[in-house]
C-alpha cells in the first residue's frame, strides 16, 4: 500500500467534510438529540422506580455505544455512495489507487469522525447526567472497538450492493442499523425477546456487547467468553464481507458498472 495515495483519500474526504455543514451537523446534533430524550427518560424512570436500577447508565451506555455503531454503518457507506452520486469512482480507480488503500483512506476518517462523535456524546452525558464512563470501566473500549468492527463490516457489504446494484438501493446505509437495533438487545435482555428473535440476536455481535455492558453495571463483572464470541463472529463475518467487496468489485469493473449509474 502507498500511503501518500491513502493520505490523498484523507486529504480529499477531509476538504469535502470542512466544507459542508451539514457533515458536522450530523455528528453533534443527532447525538445531542437522543442523549436529550433518553437522558430525561432515563430520569423519569429512575425517580418513579422503587429500588430502580441505575437507568441513567443503562440507558444513556446504550445510547452512547449504539450511537457508536450506528456511525459506524453509515459513515463509510455515505462516503462511497457521495463518489457514486458524483459519477467519480472511475475517476479513481483509473489511477494507481488500489481497492485497498482506497478502504484504508476511507475508514481512517472515518474512525476519526466516530471517536470525537462519542467523546462528545460522554462530555454531554457527564455534564448534563452524571454519567459516569467509569462505571462501564474498560469494557467501554471493548465495547467501542467490538460495535466499529461490526459497524464496517455490514458497511462493507453495503457498499458491494451498491456496486453491483447501483445508488437506487442506498436506503440500506440508512435502515441497516434501525434494522437490527431490536434483535441487538440494547436496551432489555436477551430473555425479553421471543424464542424466533433470540436466535437471530445470538449470531449478532453486536448482542453479546450490550449483554455484557449491562452485566458490567450490576456486578462490575463480564462474561469474557461472549466477548470473544463478538469478537469472533466480527472475524469470521468481517472475512466473508471483504471477499463479498472485493469479488463484487471485480464484477463490477468486468461489466462496467463504475461508469453505470442507475
Amino acid at each position: 500500500m502507498n500511503r501518500s495515495r491513502i493520505a490523498a483519500i484523507v486529504l480529499k474526504n477531509w476538504f469535502s467534510f470542512r466544507r459542508d455543514f451539514f457533515r458536522i451537523f450530523d455528528i453533534f446534533w443527532w447525538p445531542t438529540f437522543m442523549l436529550f430524550v433518553w437522558g430525561l427518560l432515563s430520569i423519569y424512570l429512575t425517580k418513579t422506580s422503587v429500588n430502580s436500577p441505575n437507568f441513567v447508565t443503562i440507558l444513556l451506555g446504550g445510547v452512547i455505544l449504539w450511537n457508536t455503531f450506528d456511525h459506524a454503518t453509515r459513515d463509510v457507506s455515505r462516503t462511497f455512495v457521495e463518489e457514486v452520486w458524483d459519477k467519480n469512482l472511475a475517476n479513481f480507480f483509473s489511477t494507481p489507487l488500489t481497492l485497498t488503500e482506497y478502504l484504508v483512506g476511507i475508514l481512517a476518517i472515518a474512525i476519526v469522525k466516530i471517536i470525537v462523535g462519542a467523546l462528545f456524546m460522554l462530555m454531554l452525558a457527564r455534564l448534563f447526567y452524571a454519567f459516569d464512563p467509569m462505571a462501564l470501566s474498560w469494557f467501554l473500549i471493548v465495547g467501542f472497538v467490538s460495535l466499529v468492527l461490526t459497524g464496517w463490516l455490514i458497511s462493507i457489504v453495503i457498499q458491494a450492493i451498491i456496486l453491483r446494484y447501483g445508488h437506487t438501493v442506498e436506503v440500506f446505509i440508512w435502515a441497516v442499523a434501525i434494522l437490527l437495533q431490536p434483535f441487538s438487545c440494547v436496551f432489555y435482555p436477551l430473555e425479553t425477546l421471543p424464542g424466533w428473535a433470540q436466535r437471530i440476536a445470538l449470531v449478532l455481535p453486536t448482542t453479546y456487547i450490550f449483554e455484557n455492558m449491562r452485566l458490567m453495571i450490576f456486578s462490575g463483572s463480564v462474561r469474557v467468553d461472549q466477548i470473544v464470541l463478538s469478537y469472533a463472529l466480527n472475524l469470521f463475518y468481517g472475512v466473508c464481507a471483504v471477499v463479498f467487496f472485493y469479488r463484487t468489485f471485480r464484477v463490477a469493473k468486468d461489466k462496467g458498472l463504475l461508469v453505470k449509474y442507475v
